[in-house]
């Protein structure tokens, strides 16, 4: 055999089958997740063409019956864009900063377009929109610190799912969609004189004690000041599955659900070999911020904390820059 034939050979045999790949999804990106959610997932990227061992689709709790959403990124978006067979491209204009018409007070409006060559024809399609600033941002994690890109995020990712015709909602979105679904519908006015039946007691709210133990276990992860308060945050909207701006505002049954998660997300690290602390709250950190839920599986772990680690130094945080600015 020559040499190039042993080297196709040995690399033919590294590369996982369908199966095989859907098998890695399942145990490493979606570890922890029931496996129906993970079989519509899949079921969904095969409909596109994406591939969730590299992030093109997440899995984010918050649905109903404490379901999980897929939600798209933009690196599938682009791939969709890239392997359409279509020339296209993407313009981004400018930001402009201006009077809101539909709050009445000042914004950035950012705007842009992508155009599409339909080879069959010879006619090229405009999909022109803006966005917001305001709309979407969500005032935390790389919002915060990479505004600018951030909007830009949204934008292109607007323009690409209406030129690519992408149902699935972007991650970019979430925060946008989470809102929607955790809006309190107000009662209707209740006329003079009616009976009125006695409001139900709501679900019982968060104790001291479930906040001493919050508190101590994210100590323990290296989540211990004010830096980390938006990944805390996030972190506890992810496993609730609905927006926080507090841990206070936690029932007593959402605390529940995220201390046990908390603890078995630390004792993952600990068996997965986390040096110290400071890599885990590093870890965690980025893995938040990209909008993934750090897994609470060992052997997920020790990959994650391998590929993490491979970069070295302060480089390591940029190992999901794929999801950040």
């Amino acid at each position: 055999m020559s040499e190039l034939a042993q080297k196709q050979n040995t690399t033919t045999g590294l590369v996982p089958s369908p199966s095989e790949a859907a098998e890695l999804a399942r145990t490493k990106i979606f570890a922890g997740i029931p496996d129906d959610e993970v079989k519509l997932a899949l079921a969904i990227a095969g409909r596109y063409g994406l591939d969730p061992l590299l992030r093109h689709l997440v899995l984010i709790p918050g649905g109903q019956n404490r379901r999980y959403n897929v939600y798209i990124t933009r690196d599938g978006l682009l791939h969709i864009a890239h392997t359409s067979g279509k020339p296209w491209s993407i313009e981004i204009d400018e930001p402009q900063k201006r009077e809101n018409p539909y709050t009445g007070r000042e914004d950035i409006y950012l705007k842009g377009r992508v155009k599409v060559l339909d080879p069959a024809t010879g006619q090229t399609q405009v999909f022109e929109g803006g966005v917001w600033f305001s709309e979407y941002n969500a005032g935390r994690g790389s919002w915060k610190t990479h505004p600018a890109a951030m909007h830009q995020k949204v934008l292109e990712v607007y323009l690409l799912r209406r030129a690519f015709d992408v149902a699935l909602t972007p991650i970019e979105e979430m925060d946008r969609v989470q809102a929607v679904q955790t809006q309190v519908p107000q009662p209707e006015p209740v006329p003079v004189g009616a009976h009125v039946e006695p409001i139900p007691t709501g679900p019982e709210r968060i104790n001291k004690a479930q906040l001493s133990k919050i508190g101590a276990t994210l100590n323990e992860l290296g989540l211990v000041n004010g830096r980390y308060r938006d990944v805390k945050l996030r972190l506890a909207e992810m496993v609730v599955g609905r927006q926080v701006t507090t841990s206070k505002e936690l029932t007593k049954e959402e605390a529940s659900r995220f201390i046990d998660y908390l603890e078995k997300l630390r004792e993952g690290l600990q068996a997965a070999g986390v040096k110290d602390a400071a890599e885990a709250a590093s870890y965690i950190t980025r893995m938040v911020e990209s909008g993934a839920v750090p897994p609470t599986d060992v052997e997920a772990l020790k990959a994650d904390l391998e590929a993490f680690r491979a970069v070295g130094g302060d480089a390591r945080e940029e190992l999901f820059e794929n999801e950040d600015a």
